[in-house]
């Protein structure tokens, strides 16, 4: 399955188009990508309520990914989050993931 998946506890894709999935948490993103398959973009918002954060799932997706558990990792995304600190820590420790394990 091709789709786009938005991680955000209140807000919606800017575009009205059929494929985001929209999950509120990071244990809802965890439990879709576990049983449809990893999404090929992802827009992320960093503060999912509470104590909640996307980073919970970046590690997932990380260690997932190391661990064989997903066969790809998402390299296209974007931050939509606006905590910029929070917004920096996402784009850091993606960024430098894929530079030096994916390409």
């Amino acid at each position: 399955m091709t789709y786009r998946m938005f991680i955000d506890d209140e807000r919606f894709p800017p575009r009205n188009e059929t494929d985001w999935v929209i999950v509120r948490s990071s244990a809802e993103a965890i439990a879709f990508v576990q049983e449809i398959g990893v999404p090929q973009f992802i827009s992320y918002d960093h503060d999912l309520g509470g104590d909640d954060t996307s980073m919970k799932f970046i590690t997932w997706m990380i260690d997932a990914y190391l661990d064989k558990k997903i066969s790809s990792f998402p390299v296209n995304y974007e931050v939509h989050s606006q905590n910029p600190v929070g917004a920096k820590n996402i784009r850091a420790l993606l960024d430098g993931f894929i530079r030096c394990e994916i390409l």
